[in-house]
């Protein structure tokens, strides 16, 4: 078990890249192949745009956002089409890997803190019920803390301030565990511990022991 456990009695997970497998650059193709764009261009239309922060905050809903990608990009995308291809970034949740939330959670409080939007909520939730016969993530911690509910993101400072707030707990006595440099930087500077994930399944065995 790692040193970093040290003191530690809460462990909060972000979700993309930690808990689920993600395939950003798959958006950005099926996009460009929609509106006949590089790439590139489209990445930077799309990631960049304003639009896709207000989202992840909630303070728009997926019929405006949609609305507002197809005027970026100058497409037509359906409800249908549009949740399609900006679904399908999310590539798998995995029981074992699900399992060993739940096997942490046996010796921690555990958490979720993630940016993300009420469009890709709906589809994982699905993917959890098929994968693990549970029907929602928040049946695998003790808390979620999602972007679009709070109205706060990763890595303001005041969205890990929220967090610390809800859990009520002293910030160095949290493990953040997130796939983003500037996410985990984000946490530190609030006082938390914090590691950068690269290998999910790997990393997860050697912090907390797991075989």
């Amino acid at each position: 078990m790692s040193d970093l456990l040290q003191g530690v009695d809460a462990i909060i997970f972000d979700f993309g890249n930690v808990l689920i497998d993600l395939d950003y650059p798959r958006v950005i193709r099926r996009f460009s192949e929609v509106a006949n764009k590089n790439t590139h261009e489209i990445e930077e239309m799309v990631v960049t745009a304003p639009v896709l922060q207000q989202f992840e905050r909630g303070m728009i809903g997926p019929d405006e956002f949609r609305a507002e990608i197809n005027k970026l990009l100058g497409t037509q995308m359906g409800e249908r089409q549009f949740e399609s291809i900006w679904n399908s970034m999310l590539k798998s949740i995995t029981k074992q890997r699900m399992n060993k939330v739940l096997k942490i959670g046996e010796k921690y409080k555990t958490f979720i803190l993630s940016n993300t939007n009420v469009i890709h909520e709906i589809a994982y939730e699905e993917m959890i019920m098929e994968e693990t016969g549970r029907p929602s993530l928040r049946d695998f911690v003790d808390d979620v803390y999602y972007s679009h509910e709070i109205g706060l993101r990763k890595p303001n400072l005041n969205c890990y301030e929220y967090v610390i707030d809800e859990i009520d707990n002293y910030p160095s006595r949290m493990l953040f565990l997130d796939d983003r440099l500037d996410n985990v930087e984000g946490a530190q500077k609030a006082g938390m511990k914090a590691v950068q994930i690269f290998d999910a399944d790997r990393q997860l065995n050697e912090i907390f022991g797991l075989g």
